[in-house]
């Protein structure tokens, strides 16, 4: 019978955190491994591994759709991209930004433990209720002119793709490290990106899918065209 993914991520990174107990390195791993409950306890390994599977693994499809986001907007705005070119200290906020305008996850379902009432709505105990946190970042008033993309937005950091307080994303650092390095990595070797218009149509009138679920929000394809750096 075939393994899951899961029993498969669980066999390697247990090899991983058994190692790193044994011989601690300077990298994350070992930080997991090592790491300690308030009361000086170590936890289970099998406890470590379920913590580095999930962090290894529940960000490549929110990461892959803000990518994607990403790409699609520098491929739309040439001035965008010639910016972000030229002063690459504004890809933060761009990818800031862009998670405020396409949140990859626009929202999720949560059940009311108590009564409540939200906006004047009465929410009884026992509720299912979807939250909106892709609504939430086009707020008029948090963000000025909402659905307006800006990338030096001020506040662009307000936003709630990932989250906030106790329930933010763990893994919220990693997607923007991995959006970061993605985006100058691909500046530097792509010149002069641009949106296929034999796959997508023409600049006033694209044709974009995106993936059929009330989740999470991206393309399910991006055709580019560029020119190789040399």
């Amino acid at each position: 019978m075939a393994h899951s993914p899961l029993e498969f991520l669980y066999e390697w990174f247990t090899r991983f955190i058994e190692e790193r107990r044994r011989e601690p390195r300077e990298d994350v791993l070992t930080g997991l491994a090592t790491a300690k409950f308030p009361d000086g306890s170590t936890p289970k390994v099998i406890d470590a591994v379920r913590i580095a599977s999930n962090l290894f693994a529940a960000g490549q499809e929110t990461t892959v759709r803000l990518l994607g986001a990403a790409l699609q907007l520098i491929g739309e705005r040439p001035d965008l991209q010639k910016q972000l070119r030229e002063d690459r200290s504004l890809i933060p906020n761009f990818i800031e930004e862009t998670l405020r305008i396409e949140s990859p996850v626009k929202g999720d379902f949560r059940l009311a433990r108590v009564a409540t009432t939200v906006g004047g709505v009465a929410i009884p105990a026992g509720t299912t209720v979807m939250v909106l946190n892709g609504a939430a970042n086009r707020d008029p008033r948090r963000f000025e002119n909402p659905g307006e993309f800006r990338p030096d937005r001020a506040n662009a950091r307000e936003h709630l793709s990932f989250g906030l307080g106790i329930h933010s994303c763990p893994g919220a650092p990693l997607a923007r490290a991995e959006t970061r390095v993605s985006l100058e990595r691909l500046l530097d070797r792509m010149g002069d990106i641009r949106i296929s218009e034999a796959e997508h149509g023409p600049a006033r009138a694209r044709r974009y899918e995106y993936v059929p679920t009330y989740i999470l929000r991206g393309l399910s394809k991006l055709h580019l065209e560029f020119e190789p750096v040399r």
